[in-house]
């Protein structure tokens, strides 16, 4: 152990959760490297080495500490302190989930390795593509016999304590067996052991599948089955993937201790471990020398990361939307053409964190790879970005007076000899600052064009994105979070006690739409002022004033741009003022609709223009600021629940209230139709838009009109209570004639 490597020279980290795993991984090296200075914020204490081709660097969470934040921990002081490390392996023990019924017999000492991420409660990063590669590489090889695993395990053989306790001391119990006090099993009822049949053979056997990852020892066997239903069925149980592999690209790799149950104990530990570093080390010599040089030495050329934001440790994966962006977005994806990509959707949707996490998965798995965001919020902040990227770049002229930063930054990244780029435009929001060339050439004239580089654009608004000429499968939709992910981002920020209500989170989670800038504001608050999901759900139903207050409160995050205020309610407003500058019919269009009920609106109902295409261009604009949804197939639409409060809430402030009531209420009452029984079609669809514009009645000036609606609700509800009485067809046409008569309903 006399060798001294340098920190940028290692490219891969080893973590362990226990030091019994620490020991394993270093009997795995080959060579042992003399220890290096640590930076004074590095807490973590390393163990150097090399295994094959592969400078490898180990890392242990601290005594009596396991669990995903440790992790967590570890992992980022070790990606600090060494920038070279492209990705890493999470190495040692798990419980063994054994399912006799569909083949699945997993054995003490086995080891399990993921077929593709880590699952949990929502999704997680999967693993760099080079690390799932030699995955199959290693199950193919683990097919034929060819793995050189046992060669690896046999340098255990002069250490007793990792030796394999033997099959006799491998037992597994129904779940029905309770385990008896005691560190071992010797208590415990024989007749729960499960019969399995003797294997050929004592060797570790290597299983591929769902790896489980939570925050807890799983000892209760009726939580593991129903996880492991709900999962479709895990191969094993383990506590800290989840800490890391939001972090660090990596993969894991758990050797078989115990069955998750009551029954566990240590005894298996020492050999688990051992088979789980043996599995690593065969997976690492199948990563070619030659993907390590990529990774390791970008030549001459420097690599930049022009990113601000730090990584959000507490994002949440959105389905597969991630993974199929990055299909997309890194440089080798088309090269024939620099290649365009957008995410559009309503504000607050989560489009710049997404765009965050992006960047950074393309920054771990695409080496020599720059990275470069450009916030297109103003002509100010896109040109700061531009000096910035310049700066970066190392670009001379970039500093002079009168220098053309636009310019020169577009001729650089245009060049050959830059290498690969990704740029991210976020805020691509506004059309007429990014495209209109009144005071000289437009923004997107600025954009570069190399092959080796990729550009993605977040926005509001579908309609910038296509005159990005980005459409179809290049253009991805961002929509509400589902409801699983969205308790996760809701429980991520707060206590256990602040979210142990799981009725009044549900309903807040449906109050808030499941849209994650408005979950991350309700946790700022919840935190701020220590109250729980309950009690913030009472205050949200308390009135609509009081939610819009809540949902225009400025809070703090640093994965936000700093000097840009946009909680909830603000951040659509100023995509509405845009419409009210460039778009007023569409503004119209939203002013009228905030007061009709949030699904299945007629397009007959809306104030139509004569001009057919206008109507249809007005409509298209609030689609593509996703303000509005159009149902399939249909010319119905829905319009967010949160964006309807919003708007009411501005209509009040701009004392325009009254007047839009007034509009509404006098366009439904020429439009709903006397109830009968042969238009019942119609005035069952306009019936829930008109009580809700009459829930607002008072304020609403044309007496007439209101009379006249609530006489035609009120006939309607008779109509459907008649024909829901009456079973035969007869009866209802009397009633039918019985609602004709003049006079009648005077």
């Amino acid at each position: 152990m006399t060798k001294s490597v340098p920190m940028r020279d290692f490219t891969i980290g080893w973590v362990c959760a226990l030091p019994v795993e620490l020991a394993a991984a270093t009997t795995m090296m080959d060579e042992e490297f003399t220890a290096l200075p640590s930076h004074p914020s590095d807490s973590n204490i390393y163990s150097f080495g090399r295994i094959g081709v592969h400078n490898v660097v180990a890392a242990c969470l601290p005594a009596g500490q396991m669990g995903t934040n440790q992790a967590a921990t570890v992992a980022s002081q070790m990606k600090s302190s060494f920038p070279s490390l492209r990705f890493g392996l999470l190495v040692g023990i798990g419980g063994g989930v054994p399912n006799l019924d569909n083949d699945i017999d997993i054995r003490l000492g086995d080891v399990t390795g993921p077929n593709g991420g880590i699952t949990r409660t929502g999704s997680l990063n999967a693993p760099p593509a080079i690390l799932l590669n030699a995955l199959a590489k290693l199950q193919a090889d683990d097919l034929l016999g060819r793995t050189q695993v046992l060669k690896h395990l046999s340098k255990f053989s002069n250490l007793p304590k990792f030796v394999s306790p033997g099959p006799h001391q491998d037992a597994l119990f129904n779940t029905s067996s309770p385990h008896i006090a005691g560190v071992t099993c010797s208590k415990c009822r024989q007749d729960g052991i499960v019969e399995r049949e003797p294997r050929g053979t004592t060797d570790p056997v290597l299983f591929f599948g769902t790896i489980a990852s939570g925050n807890h020892v799983m000892k209760d066997d009726l939580t593991l089955d129903r996880y492991s239903q709900e999962l479709g069925g895990i191969l094993c149980f383990e506590m800290e993937a989840v800490g890391l592999m939001k972090t660090f690209p990596c993969i894991v790799v758990r050797g078989i201790c115990d069955y998750a149950d009551a029954h566990k104990n240590k005894r298996w530990q020492p050999y688990a471990a051992a088979t789980a570093a043996a599995c690593a080390k065969e997976l690492l010599s199948i990563i070619p020398p030659v993907l390590l040089v990529d990774i390791k030495g970008l030549g001459c050329r420097k690599v930049h990361f022009v990113v601000p934001f730090s990584r959000n440790k507490s994002f949440v994966q959105r389905g597969s939307i991630l993974q199929h962006l990055l299909g997309k977005i890194l440089p080798n994806a088309n090269q024939d053409d620099c290649q365009r990509t957008a995410i559009y959707g309503l504000g607050g949707v989560g489009k710049t964190q997404i765009a965050i996490e992006a960047a950074y998965r393309a920054w771990d798995t695409e080496p020599g790879c720059s990275v470069f965001w450009v916030p297109a919020v103003s002509l100010v902040t896109f040109e700061d970005a531009y000096r910035k990227i310049g700066q970066a770049m190392g670009i001379s002229e970039i500093e002079e007076g009168k220098a053309d930063i636009k310019s020169l930054v577009k001729t650089a990244l245009t060049g050959e000899d830059v290498g690969c780029w990704l740029l991210i435009i976020d805020n691509a929001d506004d059309a007429d600052l990014l495209f209109a060339d009144l005071n000289g050439p437009s923004l997107f004239s600025y954009l570069p064009f190399s092959r080796q580089g990729s550009i993605l654009v977040t926005t509001r608004n579908r309609g910038v994105s296509d005159r990005f000429d980005i459409r179809g499968a290049d253009a991805f939709a961002v929509g509400e979070m589902s409801m699983p992910e969205a308790r996760e981002l809701l429980q991520g920020n707060l206590t256990d006690s602040q979210f142990c209500n799981a009725e009044s989170t549900e309903a807040l989670l449906h109050l808030l739409a499941c849209l994650p800038l408005a979950i991350k504001q309700t946790s700022a608050c919840t935190v701020v002022n220590e109250m729980g999901t309950t009690k913030y759900l009472a205050y949200c139903r308390f009135s609509d004033k009081t939610q819009i207050e809540l949902l225009s409160r400025d809070f703090e995050d640093r994965s936000r741009y700093q000097d840009i205020a946009d909680p909830t309610a603000t951040t659509w407003l100023v995509s509405f003022t845009q419409l009210l500058r460039s778009r007023p019919l569409a503004a119209r269009y939203l002013k009228f609709i905030c007061y009709l009920a949030e699904k299945d609106i007629p397009l007959e109902l809306l104030p139509l223009e004569e001009d057919k295409m206008a109507t249809d261009e007005a409509l298209g604009t609030l689609k593509a600021y996703a303000f509005i949804q159009q149902r399939e197939a249909t010319d119905r639409f829905d319009i967010h629940q949160l964006v309807r409060l919003t708007m009411r809430n501005w209509l009040k402030q701009q004392g325009e209230e009254s007047e839009q009531i007034t509009h509404v209420i006098t366009r439904l009452s020429e439009k709903f139709p006397f109830p009968q029984y042969e238009n019942r079609e119609v005035w069952a669809a306009y019936l829930s838009h008109a009580q809700v514009a009459l829930a607002v009645r008072d304020k609403c000036t044309d007496e007439k009109a209101q009379c006249m609606l609530l006489f035609h609700i009120g006939q309607s509800h008779t109509m459907h209570t008649a024909t829901s009485d009456e079973n035969s067809g007869p009866k209802a046409s009397r009633n039918t004639r019985y609602y004709n008569q003049p006079g009648t309903c005077a």
